[in-house]
């Protein structure tokens, strides 16, 4: 399946409906867009957007019971084979809470097991069972055609300029965090 992009003429006529939609006076459309589409958190929605859509798509159509918000998730539980709740909210960057409601519908899914630590009962080891570890290895090939489509507007000399330079932002903005 080939990602449809929209034309410039749909998105255009799409920002026109929206504008059209607000009231420019007291919203100042013009300025408040051009102010937006000139920050990185913008530009990064729309790269986040873009990836979403063609990953669930191709998540979709091979019937695999995961959505991509769940899959850092599972596949950090594939990839350790086991791991407690904190260690994955750490490995992924999420809250406990988040962590945990995600935890609750991958075990309902059957894809992983939860078992209480034996030394401290207070921990929840989590595995993936059988069925996670197929679908965990289905997601890897989804992943490799999601950069494969989505890199398939690059030539390689860009695509690879563009992984160094959002690798090196990333590394940048985690030490921010620190």
């Amino acid at each position: 399946m080939k990602f449809r992009h929209k034309s410039n003429y749909e998105h255009i006529f799409a920002m026109m409906q929206m504008k059209k939609n607000c009231d420019a006076e007291t919203m100042h459309w013009d300025n408040f867009f051009s102010e937006m589409n000139d920050t990185l958190i913008f530009q990064m929605h729309r790269i986040h957007s873009v990836m979403f859509r063609v990953a669930n798509s191709l998540i979709n159509e091979a019937s695999v019971p995961v959505k991509m918000e769940q899959l850092p998730i599972l596949m950090c539980i594939f990839n350790c084979g086991s791991v407690s709740q904190q260690e994955v909210a750490d490995i992924v960057h999420r809250d406990k809470s988040s962590v945990q409601r995600t935890v609750v519908v991958l075990e309902k899914k059957g894809l992983i097991s939860i078992t209480q630590d034996k030394k401290d009962k207070r921990k929840n080891i989590l595995r993936t069972t059988e069925t996670g570890n197929f679908v965990a290895l289905q997601i890897k090939d989804i992943v490799r055609k999601v950069e494969a489509e989505i890199f398939s507007a690059f030539n390689s000399e860009d695509k690879l300029n563009t992984i160094n330079s959002i690798k090196q932002t990333a590394d940048k903005l985690e030490l921010l965090q620190a």
